[in-house]
């Protein structure tokens, strides 16, 4: 499938830009090599269980070879996106005497980061409070990590914020120590990498911190917010591991698609649409366009896609796009597919725990996008994504691929 069908002949490597998706379970875990330019970039770090199984391993080749990360983003902090980076940040000491690698810049929005005034002092009341928040949250750590197979490292109960602190790591440097958020310019990476931030925009960080504020009011004491680091960790363990919005519809959209549905017009199949996510964390996720020397790549974290291209007037023509929350019907619009046009979309899940992708997302890429080849990339094999390839193998039109491990999207 030539690139002629979207570009006109002659990139040469110069350009060339590798993307490894990593098993990260239900998680992201994306590590994009620009090699001319000799630049690196983590995207989330999955589940804990990730970083054991395969990113430590990956990071310490990089290590050997004398190279580090210059930029990793954490965007969002559910579990399946933030547990290896913990991991990471646990064994890897600090900026300075890095242990597994070295990483230049950290972007992460913590409770630090929201858009509203806090004050300096904390009270007692506040304090009890959010103490039995990040209890509950170190408690269904540990219950998770009991439960798991694999052997996770002793020293559990440390926030992602904490460890950036502890650290003296850069923290959201390229945006003066505040949030990362939708800005005028964008950010370079090297001499000719750019990185723009399409979300999330002041409305989505507002929008959270509306609810986190709400949340902790529930408590029906008068709630002061201050500085205190003990904000960061309950805000993290809270959403982490208290406040998992929607799954209930995502499992049962998921289970009614999990049968040998006899996929007949897929027209119809991709008209279905699900109740759009609602959930806070997810629009605040950052997401990010990447461009290099031509070459353009939509990286969505879990936002809503249609606010993505809202908000950033994206559109276009792109190189590989990875679709949003794991190509849930619920972040993706007909108009997306429409407007953004591609010949590899990238989807990373297990589908094990929410059933994602669901079906109908699969069936938009064929109806409403381009009419060219098009391939869609998993880390995993997926039981309901074969079943649909072979319901679908006489069109022309869909390549599935599914990455071996260690094995590269090469742009």
């Amino acid at each position: 499938m030539g690139k002629e069908n979207l570009r006109e002949k002659g990139i040469s490597k110069e350009s060339e830009i590798w993307i490894e998706m990593l098993p990260a379970n239900e998680g992201d875990c994306i590590l994009i090599t620009i090699p001319r330019e000799d630049i690196r970039m983590l995207i989330d770090g999955g589940t804990s269980e990730t970083y054991t199984s395969c990113l430590r391993e990956r990071l310490l080749q990089i290590k050997e070879k004398g190279k580090g990360l210059d930029l990793l983003v954490v965007t969002h902090i559910d579990n399946d996106h933030i547990g290896g980076i913990i991991e990471l940040l646990k064994e890897n000491g600090s900026f300075a005497e890095s242990k597994i690698i070295r990483i230049q810049n950290i972007w992460h929005n913590s409770y630090r980061h929201l858009q509203f005034h806090k004050e300096l002092a904390t009270g007692k009341a506040e304090k009890q409070i959010l103490q039995k928040i990040v209890a509950q949250g170190v408690s269904q750590e540990m219950r998770q990590f009991a439960q798991g197979k694999k052997e996770i490292s002793a020293l559990q109960g440390t926030s992602l914020a904490a460890l950036i602190l502890q650290g003296g790591y850069n923290w959201n440097l390229h945006f003066g120590g505040k949030a990362v958020k939708k800005q005028q310019e964008k950010i370079r990476l090297g001499d000719v990498c750019t990185i723009e931030v399409l979300l999330p925009g002041q409305e989505e960080l507002e929008e959270l911190a509306k609810k986190w504020k709400y949340e902790l009011k529930r408590s029906r004491i008068s709630f002061q917010f201050s500085e205190d680091k003990l904000f960061d960790d309950a805000y993290e363990y809270y959403y982490r591991f208290s406040a998992q919005e929607n799954v209930g519809e995502k499992k049962q959209i998921s289970a009614r698609l999990r049968g040998n549905e006899d996929i007949k017009e897929i027209e119809k199949l991709a008209e279905r649409q699900g109740k759009t996510d609602s959930s806070k964390t997810n629009a605040a996720s950052i997401s990010l366009l990447l461009e290099y020397r031509g070459k353009r790549i939509l990286l969505l974290a879990d936002n809503l896609a249609g606010k993505v291209m809202e908000n950033g007037k994206i559109g276009g023509i792109f190189d590989a796009i990875k679709l949003p929350h794991h190509g849930s019907v619920r972040n993706i619009s007909d108009g997306f597919f429409a407007n953004c046009v591609t010949e590899k979309y990238l989807i990373s899940t297990s589908s094990e725990k929410y059933g994602h992708p669901d079906i109908e997302t699969l069936a938009k890429i064929i109806v409403w996008g381009a009419k060219y080849p098009k391939q869609i990339f998993f880390n995993y094999e997926i039981d309901k994504v074969k079943e649909f390839e072979k319901k679908v193998k006489s069109d022309k039109q869909l390549d599935i691929v599914y990455l071996a491990k260690g094995q590269k999207i090469v742009l």
